[in-house]
C-alpha cells in the first residue's frame, strides 16, 4: 500500500477538522489515524522499532485503538519527527520538571504549525467562545517572544489572535507576574462595565488569589467575563481541588464557576482538551465538568497494569491520539492519571510509583538490543 506524504496528510487532516464538528465520522477518523500510523511507521525508525518489538505491524492493525503509543518519556530521548529536526519551522519543549530535568522537544513544520492554529481555533470556538464573543484578553504567561519554546505561549497568542479584543495583554514580563498589574486591570474592566478572558496558568491563578487574599480585596467581574487557566501543579506549590479552584475563581473574580474552564495542552500534543462546562452552560444542558475531545482526538482510560481500557467510572493512565500529530508520534502515552467518562474523561493527577511503571514500558523497549 502506497504511503502518502505529510503534505498530502496535512491537507486530509485539516478538511476533516474543519467540517467535524458539524460532521463527525468514525469511519473517516478510523482511516485517518491508520493512515497516519502507516505514514509514522515508515518514517520515523525510532517508532519502527517500537512497533517491531511489540510484533505490530501497519498491515496488522484494523482500529486506531490499536495504533502503539509512545510514552511521553519518548519525547526526551528522541528526536521524532517526520522531516530532518532541522526542517522544523518551530521546536517547542517540556519544562523538564522529571528526568534529571531533560526536556522533551516537539518539532513543527510550517504546515503543522498552520495545522495546530486552525484546531485551536475549531476547538476554543466550542469550548471556550460558543457564544462567538470577542474579549479583552489578560493573560498571566509570558509572551512567546520571551517564552518561543513554550507551547502554552503559542497556544494563548493564537487564542488572542482570533478571540481578543485590542488591549488584550501578556502579564508576564521582565519582573515575572506582578499581580498588583493584574489587579489594576481588573478594576478598570470593572469601572468599563467590559468582560474580560482572564487566561494563564493555574499557578498564576493561585499567586493573584493569595495577593488578594492578603490585600483583603475581590472584584466582581462583567457578565460574559470568563477564566481558562491551564498547566496544573506540578507538584510546585501546594495542589488544591478542581472544586476549591473553582470557589476561589467565583470568590475573588466574581465569575461563576460554569465561565470556569480548565484546558489539558501538552508539548506532545497539537491539540488542546477543553472542560465540556461552558458549551453546556450556554446550550441549557445539564452541568457537567469533564473533558471533551475534540472530533480529530480520542483519549482511553488505561490500566496501568494491563493497558487495557477501564470501564466507564475507572481509573487509570491517559492514552490520547491526535491527528494533528501528522509529523509527530500521534498515539501518546501520558503519565497522567484520569477517570472514564460515557463521553470524555476527567484528569485526576500524575502517575505514581508501579503505575508510573506502565507509562515508560516503550523507552524500554526501544532500548532493548536485537
Amino acid at each position: 500500500m502506497k504511503t502518502v506524504s505529510a503534505s498530502e496528510l496535512h491537507h486530509k487532516v485539516a478538511a476533516y477538522i474543519k467540517t467535524s464538528f458539524k460532521n463527525p465520522d468514525e469511519e473517516v477518523f478510523n482511516e485517518l489515524a491508520l493512515e497516519v500510523f502507516r505514514f509514522q511507521y515508515a518514517v520515523i525508525p525510532v517508532y519502527q522499532k517500537l512497533c517491531s518489538r511489540r510484533g505490530i505491524a501497519p498491515g496488522s492493525v484494523r482500529s486506531w485503538k490499536n495504533i502503539p503509543p509512545l510514552s511521553t518519556a519518548g519525547f526526551k530521548f528522541f528526536d521524532l519527527f517526520t522531516a530532518p529536526p532541522g526542517d522544523a519551522k518551530k521546536i517547542f519543549s517540556t519544562s523538564g520538571t522529571t528526568q534529571g530535568a531533560r526536556k522533551g522537544r516537539s518539532f513543527f513544520s510550517g504546515e503543522g504549525l498552520e495545522l495546530m492554529d486552525m484546531a485551536i481555533f475549531e476547538n476554543a470556538g466550542q469550548y471556550l467562545f460558543p457564544d462567538n464573543r470577542k474579549l479583552r484578553f489578560l493573560i498571566i504567561a509570558p509572551s512567546p517572544e520571551r517564552a518561543p519554546h513554550m507551547i502554552m505561549a503559542y497556544g494563548m497568542e493564537q487564542l488572542r489572535r482570533t478571540f481578543g479584543m485590542p488591549g488584550s495583554r501578556f502579564l508576564v514580563g521582565d519582573r515575572g507576574f506582578v499581580p498588583e498589574e493584574l489587579a489594576i486591570e481588573l478594576k478598570q474592566a470593572e469601572e468599563e462595565h467590559a468582560p474580560v478572558a482572564l487566561i494563564g496558568a493555574s499557578l498564576g491563578f493561585l499567586a493573584f488569589f493569595d495577593y488578594c487574599l492578603e490585600k483583603g480585596i475581590s472584584f466582581k467581574l462583567p457578565e460574559g467575563s470568563r477564566a481558562l487557566d491551564a498547566g496544573g501543579y506540578k507538584g510546585k506549590t501546594r495542589e488544591i481541588s478542581r472544586d476549591e479552584f473553582l470557589s476561589l475563581v467565583t470568590r475573588h473574580l466574581g465569575i461563576h464557576r460554569e465561565w470556569s474552564t480548565n484546558l489539558l495542552g501538552m508539548t506532545e500534543l497539537g491539540s488542546q482538551l477543553y472542560d465540556n462546562t461552558l458549551r453546556n452552560h450556554l446550550r441549557g444542558s445539564a452541568p457537567t465538568r469533564f473533558k471533551e475531545n475534540p472530533p480529530w482526538t480520542r483519549t482511553l482510560v488505561l490500566d496501568p497494569r494491563t493497558l487495557k481500557e477501564v470501564v466507564v467510572g475507572g481509573r487509570g493512565i491517559l492514552w490520547h491520539l491526535d491527528l494533528t500529530n501528522v509529523e509527530r508520534i500521534a498515539a501518546i502515552q501520558t503519565d497522567d492519571m484520569g477517570r472514564r467518562c460515557e463521553h470524555g474523561f476527567e484528569i485526576l493527577g500524575r502517575a505514581r510509583g508501579s503505575e508510573a511503571r506502565g507509562c515508560s514500558l516503550s523507552i524500554e523497549e526501544i532500548a532493548k538490543k536485537s
